[in-house]
């Protein structure tokens, strides 16, 4: 394999417009787009995309390709080690002009998109707020937050668990770690709603805007009173008061993006985890041995639960939630052997690394935590990595692993459909159409009134 980079043909800069930049246009920019995620699973578009850009790398002989996305010059770099690289440098910032477009929409501010200076000081803030590479200080109030409300889904939820459960769930959860325990706004939910479909045509509701951001400054800073202890809320109103804060850290922007976070985590990964566990029979066993012997659902029992952060992270590496990294370059620089002049953007097919057999081998069309568990596997990019990686990973990885140790507590569960495939998982799953079943273990069922 070449190590130069390689410019791709006319017709393949428009193949690859067709098989890449436009899918994943159409499957959102922000959130999924439920339509085309359903259309498109149905006919494994995503086995498509990835077979295209195997097809070029073969037939350029090269892990570096310039292409066009969409319409600016771009490096796609596809060498393993270049990602790394990539990611671990200085020389490129994660707000080229789509995603600061499409995140402006809700979160100008965000630091998801932000880049140069104003990177440093949100940088500060959230992962301060957020305990980045800890168990977060509040973790014993989340416990008890996510206990109760997946409690209350697999005993209330009837027979069979959908979509719109799970979308209850990421709400009432978000909120409740976000602003905190009991206090549940569906106003606020609607606005973000509203504003999410509206961004994933890079268009703002101004009107949802302007109230989502008034609501959050008022629980910042509620009238004769601080926000309640045990809460995001409450930990933001800490550093501000400590001086710990400036104009440019746009505290409203960095809660709106946790309340998009959170809840998009929630109601995405939980119901797709728990999907491929129930396909997987001796994976579910295991799970739940661990779970049993972790004991109750406090902060430590759910931080020291492996093999369901195993189960996890297999299911963000095989349906990577951001499948398309983009960076722009703040300085000239050499990615490999291909020069990059300033202001070109960089990308990174997370997917397609994720899924790539030369990297993962035969994993990578398979559900394998026991391999990750181990650490058998190669590195996975499902929240960034290095010094820009996502700031509330450790918190969105607590509250994942709380949520799934409950619900597996007392039952296990049977997908009814859509089907997965052990050993042939497919590129996309249609969360939305997704169907399981919970049954309750005997001891549980009998506890019932």
């Amino acid at each position: 394999m070449g190590r130069d980079a390689r410019t791709l043909s006319l017709w393949d800069a428009l193949r690859f417009l067709w098989h890449v930049a436009i899918p994943g246009t159409l499957l959102g920019v922000v959130v999924p787009n439920r339509a085309i995620m359903s259309r498109f699973a149905r006919r494994d578009r995503g086995r498509r995309t990835h077979r295209f850009i195997r097809e070029l790398r073969a037939r350029y002989r090269s892990e570096l390709l310039w292409v066009w996305f969409p319409f600016r010059r771009t490096l796609l770099v596809l060498s393993p080690a270049a990602i790394d690289d990539v990611l671990a440098s200085d020389d490129n910032a994660p707000d080229p002009w789509l995603k600061k477009r499409a995140i402006s929409r809700f979160a100008p501010e965000a630091l998801v998109a932000s880049g140069d200076a104003a990177e440093g000081n949100r940088r500060t803030f959230n992962t301060g707020v957020l305990d980045l590479g800890h168990v977060h200080r509040d973790a014993d109030a989340f416990a008890g937050i996510v206990a109760g409300e997946s409690r209350r889904l697999v005993d209330n939820g009837g027979p069979a668990l959908r979509w719109p459960d799970f979308q209850s769930l990421g709400r009432r959860i978000s909120q409740q770690v976000i602003l905190g325990a009991g206090r549940l706004d569906d106003t606020l939910d609607d606005d973000l709603a509203r504003m999410l479909r509206r961004a994933n045509l890079l268009l703002r509701d101004a009107s949802s805007f302007g109230d989502l951001r008034r609501r959050i400054e008022t629980s910042l800073a509620p009238a004769g009173a601080a926000p309640p202890s045990g809460c995001l809320m409450h930990a933001a109103a800490r550093a501000i008061a400590a001086g710990n804060t400036s104009p440019a850290t746009c505290v409203t922007s960095q809660a709106t993006f946790w309340c998009f976070v959170l809840k998009d985590a929630v109601e995405l990964h939980v119901p797709r985890t728990l999907a491929l566990i129930a396909a997987h029979p001796q994976v579910q066993a295991k799970v739940r041995d661990e779970i049993r012997a972790a004991g109750a659902p406090t902060a430590r029992a759910i931080d020291g639960l492996r093999y369901v952060e195993a189960c996890l992270v297999e299911q963000l590496r095989l349906w990577t939630p951001v499948p398309l990294l983009l960076r722009r370059a703040v300085r000239p620089s050499r990615i490999g052997n291909a020069g990059v002049d300033t202001e070109q953007q960089v990308m990174i097919h997370a997917g397609f690394h994720h899924r790539d057999r030369r990297v993962f081998g035969r994993a990578a069309d398979a559900f394998a935590p026991d391999e990750a568990a181990a650490g058998a596997l190669p590195a996975v990019y499902v929240f960034s990595a290095h010094a820009r990686s996502c700031a509330g990973e450790s918190l969105v990885r607590f509250v994942l692993k709380g949520v799934l140790a409950t619900m597996l507590a007392g039952h296990r569960f049977e997908l009814a459909g859509p089907a997965i495939a052990p050993g042939r998982i497919p590129h996309l799953y249609d969360h939305f159409g997704i169907e399981l079943r919970a049954v309750p273990d005997a001891r549980t069922a009998a506890m019932r009134p």
